[in-house]
């Protein structure tokens, strides 16, 4: 991409209309226009006044990406603020997916806790099913449309904030894997005990003490959803490059391709 191009990608990326982005630089829609159409060059300040707005490097502006390594490769540019927003909301919908798993888990405290109450039973598992259903929808409905492109499509990123995002990336990988570990031994022994005492035959059959156990089992599984979770989103942009070139990825671009000649 020329500089032209970069600014009118980047433009449309924060929802900039020619006029707005003009204001913000103290110019007009016609220089703006122009520089988009490659028809002119901004000076130097208003370089530096768009790498702030754009929050990319002045170097990202201006080098031409045709003399680079991966020049014939083509891609949706993800800004610094686009990624920090879509981790953000990753992390969102994570808690509220691993707020519903737990609360579906946590059902079976009023289960073994009012065996002898039918009535107080059914209304504890009922109140923690529907707050896990709760949960569940309300990270369907924080899923920001935005951020869907970023599974649809391989990455061009600001070299320097690259670098950044994977040092993050580092730093936050061993602080949610010393998470995860315990969890997942929590959800492993807490599941391996429920069913080895099921049977009404087993040494330890199900009754008010297992309501630690439950908690968990319940607890293992929110924290090894919530830290898996945002890996994931962390690894999506980190390894776009092994996640682009997958062939799964390549068929659900073919069939985006065939979608888009109908």
């Amino acid at each position: 991409m020329n500089l032209g191009e970069k600014i009118f990608k980047l433009r449309k990326e924060k929802g900039l209309s020619q006029e707005n982005l003009a204001e913000q630089l103290g110019t007009t829609r016609q220089a703006i226009s122009k520089w988009e159409n490659n028809q002119g060059f901004p000076e130097t300040e208003k370089i530096l006044q768009l790498s702030n707005i754009f929050e990319v490097s002045t170097d990202f502006l201006l080098k031409d990406e045709k003399s680079e390594k991966n020049a014939n490769e083509k891609g949706y540019y993800v800004s610094r603020e686009m990624a920090k927003g879509y981790i953000a909301n990753e992390k969102r919908m994570s808690r509220y997916i691993g707020i519903g798993f737990m609360f579906w888990a946590l059902a079976g405290i009023p289960y073994v806790m009012f065996s002898t109450s039918t009535i107080s039973r059914y209304l504890g598992i009922a109140i923690c099913g529907v707050i896990g259903i709760i949960s569940i929808v309300l990270a369907i409905f924080s899923e920001q449309p935005q951020y869907k492109v970023l599974k649809q499509e391989p990455f061009l990123f600001d070299y320097d904030y690259l670098k950044e995002l994977t040092n993050e990336y580092a730093m936050n990988k061993k602080k949610y894997v010393a998470v995860a570990i315990p969890c997942i031994t929590l959800f492993v022994v807490g599941f391996i005990i429920l069913v080895l005492t099921a049977n009404k035959n087993s040494i330890w059959i199900w009754s008010e003490y297992h309501s630690f156990v439950f908690w968990g089992f319940a607890i293992g599984l929110f924290g090894f959803v919530y830290s898996l979770s945002v890996m994931e989103a962390y690894e999506l942009l980190v390894y776009n490059e092994k996640y682009s070139t997958s062939f799964f990825f390549k068929i659900k671009q073919k069939i985006k391709e065939k979608i888009n000649d109908l």
